[in-house]
């Protein structure tokens, strides 16, 4: 078993929370974040804290400190450089996508029932869109309903509210009828677009997938 599915799985084992309030649930869930960050892309810190004999509140403290602050895994902060700074810029570079493997068909199948793209796309390239490891770029079609999608899943907090930049600088959809990524100003007249009309193609699949997901995160 690779340590990307361990992760996976143990995210997954432990996704809901029993007997617990709204609050409760809301710790719970940031718990799991800090986890699957450290699982998944911050190895360093688990080898430096946890192969201790025993851990202690201030070392927590310092672990979750890490996991939101440091920007690269050797564990320095460029000098002159704020937390908050670094968390942007990370937030900036990710998506930060909170859907679990389970769930990337709906996304594949409502990217493809409201035309997203110039060509159906697999399971497998709409789960490398939401973790940016998208092999090759994407071909835009109905930017209105791409940038509908996403907005809907940032105010679920379920991927990045930087999601246009990350989306412009890792060039994974492109302009229609050109080879250029589209650029954070391109999603952003979408989204005013759609947004103004209320009323666009597809509009109601999309909603429909919301609902879905969620009932099934937002708790």
């Amino acid at each position: 078993m690779t340590l990307r599915v361990f992760a996976l799985q143990f995210i997954d084992g432990h996704h809901y929370a029993e007997d617990e309030d709204a609050v409760g649930k809301n710790i719970h869930r940031k718990a799991l974040g800090a986890i699957g960050i450290l699982l998944l892309e911050r190895t360093d810190l688990v080898k430096r804290f946890f192969t201790r004999p025993s851990l202690e509140a201030p070392d927590m403290d310092k672990v979750i400190f890490l996991v939101y602050t440091e920007r690269r895994d050797d564990g320095k902060q460029n000098p002159g450089t704020s937390g908050t700074a670094s968390v942007n810029r990370v937030q900036e570079q990710r998506l930060s996508c909170a859907i679990r493997a389970e769930d990337m068909p709906l996304l594949a199948d409502c990217a493809n029932d409201a035309g997203f793209f110039q060509k159906k796309i697999t399971v497998q390239e709409m789960n490398g869109l939401m973790h940016g490891t998208l092999t090759t770029p994407l071909v835009a079609v109905n930017l209105m309903g791409i940038a509908y999608f996403f907005d809907c899943l940032s105010a679920m907090n379920l991927v990045s509210r930087c999601w246009q930049t990350v989306l412009e600088r890792s060039g994974s959809i492109l302009l229609q009828g050109k080879n250029k990524p589209q650029a954070r100003s391109n999603f952003s007249s979408a989204l005013n677009r759609a947004r103004s009309n209320g009323i666009f193609s597809y509009k109601n699949d999309i909603d429909i997938l919301m609902k879905h997901i969620r009932e099934k995160y937002v708790r």
